[in-house]
């Protein structure tokens, strides 16, 4: 069975001024013309929606029902006719969200994007892996920009590749012997600083990391997750540990001499990807490219 949304309006306008006169003054139409409306949606629902027996205007336990269930259905129509309005074949505002420690990335991407397309407005922020690909889903942002290997197993959305990271393990050059050789009882007792990201398969790479420093017999005493490298960095430069660090991020100059990588590190490169659902964000990403 259908139901016009126009009569359902009436009937919310019946009830929230509390008669058929002021309601059709609200529509601009005649009180004829609500008080039929209002007796076919009767008719069409089978049930009576305004209680007609009393002087005074009531609405009955059904008519309450269809009330609540009107009116955010009404919202819902509002702001779909409120965004349809404004449809054109660009994309004007993109949101973009990121995992902690991919700020690089991001970056580099906006840029390309702004370079592409000058009037694109850019949103960006920060975001936890754990129900972003939910958040993601439901359009609560445009992009997220995560690891392929976060989302290898995931069919539902796309992805683009914008870059690659190639990690190391930053340590400070105090843990370093005259000859270049690494300190290892030194660094046995500091901690080693990680991400607070995951991925869903075995191809994580901060899992691969302290499977390499293991292989290499090289201990640390824990681990912290931190919740950018720009932390990690920090820590590894005040002489507190290791940390696991792409190498396409610029190190500062103030930390020049004082960090460096762990030498004889096999090589760690790790495609960064943007992932998003609508396709028309796809073509924005390709000709950024």
């Amino acid at each position: 069975m259908k139901y016009s949304l126009l009569t359902v309006k009436y009937f919310v306008d019946v009830v929230e001024t509390q008669g058929f006169t002021p309601a059709a003054k609200r529509n601009f139409v005649s009180q004829t013309a609500i008080s039929n409306a209002i007796k076919n949606l009767e008719k069409e629902l089978k049930v009576q929606l305004i209680d007609r027996s009393t002087s005074h205007f009531k609405v009955t336990i059904a008519g309450v029902n269809l009330y609540h269930y009107a009116v955010p259905l009404l919202k819902q129509y509002y702001a779909f006719t409120q965004k349809v309005s404004g449809l054109d074949n660009t994309h004007n505002i993109m949101r973009i969200h990121y995992l902690r420690g991919f700020s690089y990335w991001t970056i580099q991407l906006a840029r390309a994007l702004k370079r592409t397309h000058p009037s694109i407005q850019l949103q960006l922020d920060t975001e936890k892996f754990s129900g972003s690909i939910p958040k993601l889903d439901s359009g609560d942002f445009d992009v997220l920009i995560s690891f392929s290997t976060a989302v290898s197993k995931i069919k539902s959305i796309h992805r683009q590749k914008i870059g690659t990271a190639n990690f190391g393990v930053l340590l400070n050059q105090g843990l370093l012997n005259a000859h270049g050789k690494i300190k290892k009882q030194a660094i046995a007792q500091q901690p080693l600083f990680l991400q607070k990201w995951s991925a869903t398969d075995s191809n994580d790479v901060q899992r691969k990391i302290k499977n390499i420093l293991h292989d290499l017999k090289i201990d640390y005493r824990h681990v912290i997750y931190q919740d950018s490298f720009d932390a990690a960095l920090t820590n590894v430069f005040l002489g507190q540990g290791m940390a696991i660090f792409p190498k396409e991020v610029p190190i500062p100059e103030t930390y020049a001499g004082q960090v460096t990588y762990l030498p004889d590190l096999p090589s760690l490169k790790y495609d960064v990807v943007a992932i998003y659902k609508n396709p028309a964000v796809g073509d924005l990403l390709s000709k950024s490219r």
